[in-house]
């Protein structure tokens, strides 16, 4: 489990399904719910914040609906700790996240061609790519990032 302030995916990660395709009558609930290929992960949606709190997936013990004076809640068992999450349609919800867990434990993920390259090829890379979130985050403008990049192929790593 870990805490983000923004939620990301990571890499070749893939949302399989989240609650806010869906409408929600009564009291709106206190999180989101995005499954991943990878992890569920449950967004905090009060006060404007996108506090976000994810799970891998084997490290969940069990899921499981739970009621305290009139309000649903997802109760979420890891080997640490247990959790209360306010989500809407908590029984889904529940038993969405112990399929896929279900699924993707049965079914291996394929791992991806691993392309041989050098390492100074995947530091390139790996440099390239930070400056990429650099710019989409507006910390560097489009004019910066070329700069960077030419600095970066003139470089030898």
């Amino acid at each position: 489990m870990f805490w983000s302030l923004s939620f990301q995916l990571l890499p070749d990660e893939v949302i399989i399904d989240d609650s806010t395709r869906e409408n929600h009558s009564g009291l709106k609930p206190a999180y989101s719910v995005f499954l991943t290929n990878k992890r569920a992960v449950f967004r905090f949606d009060g006060l404007g914040s996108s506090l976000s709190q994810s799970f891998f997936y084997d490290e969940i013990m069990d899921v499981k609906p739970h009621k305290r004076l009139f309000i649903n809640y997802m109760q979420l068992k890891t080997k640490r700790k247990e959790f209360l999450l306010n989500i809407p349609d908590a029984d889904y919800w529940s038993n969405k996240i112990l399929s896929t867990k279900e699924n993707l434990k049965e079914s291996p993920p394929a791992q991806p061609e691993q392309i041989t390259s050098s390492p100074k090829a995947a530091g390139k890379k790996e440099l390239l790519d930070m400056l990429t979130v650099l710019r989409k985050n507006s910390l560097l403008t489009d004019r910066e990032l070329e700069e960077k990049i030419h600095m970066l192929d003139s470089i030898k790593l």
